[in-house]
């Protein structure tokens, strides 16, 4: 079974380096990589890359599980090529489109990168990632991605911003997904609140729910084997489907 693994925003492939060594070895973990991306509006375009990118590994129906923004694309690309997914894992992800506000927000954070460059920012949105306990526990770890992070192009951090801004609302197309779709879920994750992402819950066909305590937007992080019990066990479950 081949399985995609794609990052959020404002990191890159690089936060599955700790995590995959967790995964059963029997499946191929492939790490899609899309930090340095520009010039896109839409979550479209990054699906569209993510298919360029399964067709030149001559991947067939994979698992794809996406972190945050990762979610975002995988869901775009299920919704487009529903039969050539065998499963869907949301990672601290939702189906649900930007509201009002929050794509005002979007807008207020594009002319802060433009205006201050990407370190100013990751310094001040990395750290949101994480619960006030990790962030204490773990500050050279956090200390380490922000430097990383930092260096992250400005352009590229843009266009993700308008991207997500921008995507479509697949809150009803998640009733329309015949393969199991796992969600990885935070008690604190400011990002993706639990009592609506609970709310997509209920639509899906074929669902698996984990919910975090004590963990906000970054679990592969802040409970990594518990997240990679839970993955092993989804994919164990569903392997011939």
């Amino acid at each position: 079974m081949d399985i995609i693994w794609i990052h959020g925003f404002g990191e890159d492939a690089a936060v599955w380096e700790d995590f995959l060594p967790c995964i059963h070895t029997y499946y191929t973990s492939h790490v899609f990589d899309h930090a340095s991306s520009t010039g896109y509006t839409t979550i479209k375009e990054y699906a569209d890359d993510l298919r360029d990118f399964i067709t030149s590994k001559k991947i067939e129906n994979p698992v794809i599980i996406g972190h945050s923004m990762g979610g975002y694309i995988a869901l775009e690309y299920a919704a487009q090529h529903p039969e050539e997914v065998q499963g869907l894992g949301l990672f601290h992800s939702s189906a649900a489109a930007d509201s009002e506000q929050k794509k005002k927000e979007r807008d207020k954070t594009r002319a802060f990168i433009g205006e201050k460059g990407s370190a100013a920012f990751i310094r001040n949105f990395y750290p949101n990632m994480f619960t006030e306990r990790f962030k204490l526990e773990n500050a050279d770890l956090i200390a380490q991605n922000i430097r990383r992070y930092s260096d992250l192009e400005p352009e590229a951090l843009m266009a993700a911003t308008e991207s997500m801004k921008n995507r479509r609302d697949h809150t009803e197309t998640l009733k329309s997904f015949l393969f199991p779709v796992f969600q990885i879920l935070g008690s604190q994750d400011s990002f993706v609140p639990l009592a609506k992402a609970l709310e997509q819950t209920a639509l899906l066909q074929k669902p698996s729910t984990l919910i975090l305590n004590d963990t906000a937007h970054a679990g592969m992080f802040e409970n990594p084997q518990i997240c990679a019990d839970f993955i092993n066990y989804y994919l164990g479950t569903h392997q011939t489907l």
